[in-house]
């Protein structure tokens, strides 16, 4: 029986959409670009995420290897965390989960600085209970290791938590660590996910 869920943020408490807000900033040519050059490789995951390189580091590193984009780059360095606004749906979801009585966690990719301005901004990190994010401990999803973390700082078992996701092949993460697991698509759909197909209650 599932007693504790565990929502990602990216996507899921806080919106992301960073192709449509840098089009809207820059135009429909230099937006993708922009997007590609900042987050699109593995280097973001590898470094940044993992929390070895800092958002600074990442955008001077780029700006250099992009020198036309070099003025973007660094004036997203400064913005970017803006794009992530919350998301009144999952906020009132995790609310009434939490009324009733089920522990709520959250588990993420994210480098420390903007995490920071988002456990400071987003009221949804008042109502749950703790959790786990990339940079702080040196593991990202969707390897196994993160989720195992996640269930041992919190001595959860794996077959009573269930984890929601915006991104596929964190859901098949999930899923490989034995967590019951859903692909995130609106809060909506995750409610029904919980109570029709796992039985919670509230």
């Amino acid at each position: 029986m599932v007693k504790n869920v565990v929502f990602d943020i990216a996507g899921v408490i806080a919106d992301w959409r960073p192709l449509d807000w840098l089009v809207k900033r820059l135009g429909p040519e230099t937006g993708p670009k922009v997007l590609a050059a900042a987050f699109g490789s593995d280097y973001w995951m590898e470094n940044v995420d993992m929390g070895f390189v800092t958002e600074e580091e990442l955008f001077r590193h780029q700006a250099e290897a992009f020198p036309e984009l070099a003025a973007e780059l660094t004036a997203l360095d400064r913005e970017w965390h803006t794009i992530l606004q919350p998301l009144a749906d999952t906020e009132d979801l995790i609310r009434r989960l939490k009324a009733a009585g089920y522990p709520v966690y959250f588990l993420s990719n994210f480098p420390e600085r903007t995490f920071r301005y988002l456990w400071e901004h987003l009221p949804a990190f008042r109502l749950v209970d703790g959790g786990v994010v990339s940079w702080e401990v040196h593991q990202v999803k969707p390897n196994a290791d993160i989720f195992r973390t996640l269930l041992a700082k919190y001595g959860l078992a794996a077959g009573e938590t269930v984890f929601t996701d915006d991104t596929p092949v964190n859901v098949e993460g999930a899923k490989a660590a034995g967590l019951f697991a859903w692909h995130f698509t609106g809060a909506a759909g995750f409610e029904n996910y919980l109570k029709e197909e796992l039985g919670l209650k509230f």
